[in-house]
């Protein structure tokens, strides 16, 4: 487990802390150590949107914020309990 994203985060689920799958890592600035997600608008809600500062317009990649993120693993990137 890693709590600094890299180019390996590229791919990855997002998770909730239930486990639900959110969206998915389309793209990964390494330099600023960012991640951006696509999201699965059918499984995000608008509380959950709004808590990661994803606002109501429709993107289609987002960033993540560093501080929403409870773990990295090797197959999904857990958002803390509070998101």
């Amino acid at each position: 487990m890693s709590d600094e994203i890299t180019a390996d985060e590229a791919g990855k689920r997002i998770v909730d802390s239930n486990g639900n799958e959110i969206g998915v890592v389309v793209d990964v600035d390494a330099d600023e150590g960012t991640a951006y997600v696509e999201p699965e608008e059918a499984k995000l809600g608008g509380d959950l949107k709004s808590r990661l500062g994803w606002g109501r317009d429709a993107q289609s990649e987002y960033p993540l914020r560093h501080d929403a993120i409870a773990e990295i693993t090797d197959d999904a990137i857990q958002l803390r309990e509070e998101y």
